[in-house]
């Protein structure tokens, strides 16, 4: 059960940043949620998410 848990974290967190080279245009802000995402493997795509669909303004 703990390996299914970490294995769905990891494809989350590989989903998540495929989205952000998808969307964001600017190289700096690419690397910055990527970085977010990896360091936060739980909160890094949840906040993604929450941005990149307008939820929160930057």
């Amino acid at each position: 059960m703990g390996r299914l848990f970490y294995i769905l974290i990891i494809l989350i967190d590989v989903l998540a940043i495929i989205d952000v080279w998808n969307r964001e245009t600017s190289m700096e802000k690419r690397l910055l949620w990527i970085v977010i995402i990896l360091l936060l493997p739980l909160l890094g795509p949840v906040a993604w998410y929450l941005v990149s669909r307008r939820i929160i303004k930057l």
